[in-house]
């Protein structure tokens, strides 16, 4: 079985899921929840329950939020002895959905994330043997995921954009990078122009040394290439949808398991898929 590595980040999710079509500026009645996440959190549950050997290197605190999270990843068997410490405030995600689930609009905390050092990461699985697979979440600087890839160059090296705001920070370390997954928005992003024609956006995305990627865009299409080949997928629609936050991350867990067991890329995308 091979061995996986996910750094990045937990948090707590503030969900609020309008019972109407949203209203700007307006008070919307609905329902708000709480929930674990945060994108290398999602990424290792998923694995986890699929029976993956899989560490996980976060940032937690003493405060109740924090405390919740990490009982919630030992009940399912996640090791948390790798995991950092911190006396800060713990990472939130507040988000806004319209009543079919679809995201609207979304803030994010994770400053905390800052104390995840390149150091602090080597200090806590330095005594792991060898990882073959290291996921990292775009929440970590591009300096941890460069030095890292310095580290550990026989690592096959995973990364999920996460943001348009936060996928700009890797463009320095697309060479090092195994396989990227982001969403449409964030390949603009990363590009620092409109991605309109989503292929030939990937073709010029390749050029700049990125050996594997997946692009989502919501219900259209997963663009994908092997090698300078691109190649498209259609996405399963769904009997019920209940909201659209974590499928990015659920799809790129279940990729990585398919690429854990040799599968190629157009059979891990449907292990993703499913």
């Amino acid at each position: 079985m091979k061995r996986i590595v996910v750094i990045g980040a937990s948090a707590m999710d503030v969900i609020a899921k309008s019972a109407s079509p949203v209203r700007p500026k307006d008070s919307n009645p609905g329902q708000i929840e709480l929930s674990p996440g945060g994108v290398g959190r999602n990424i290792c549950v998923n694995l986890k329950r699929l029976e993956e050997d899989v560490t996980f290197v976060s940032v937690f605190g003493q405060d109740p939020f924090s405390q919740t999270v990490k009982k919630e990843l030992e009940s399912i068997g996640v090791d948390l002895s790798t995991c950092i410490e911190a006396d800060s405030r713990f990472p939130m995600f507040v988000s806004i959905h319209q009543p079919t689930g679809e995201l609207l609009d979304a803030v994010s905390d994770f400053t905390m994330l800052e104390q995840l050092t390149f150091e602090k990461i080597q200090e806590k699985i330095g005594s792991f043997p060898p990882f073959d697979i290291a996921v990292f979440d775009s929440n970590v600087s591009d300096g941890v995921i460069q030095a890292f890839a310095k580290a550990y160059p026989e690592t096959y090296l995973c990364v999920d954009g996460v943001s348009q705001a936060k996928v700009s920070m890797i463009r320095s370390v697309l060479p090092e990078i195994s396989l990227l997954k982001l969403n449409q928005n964030e390949l603009s992003a990363l590009l620092g122009k409109p991605a309109d024609d989503v292929i030939l956006a990937l073709k010029e995305l390749l050029t700049k040394g990125i050996k594997q990627v997946i692009v989502t865009n919501g219900d259209e299409p997963i663009t994908y290439n092997i090698g300078r080949s691109i190649y498209q997928t259609v996405v399963f629609e769904p009997e019920i949808s209940i909201s659209t936050l974590g499928c990015g991350d659920a799809l790129f867990a279940g990729t990585i398991y398919g690429i854990a067991h040799g599968k190629s890329m157009h059979e891990a995308l449907n292990y993703g898929k499913n």
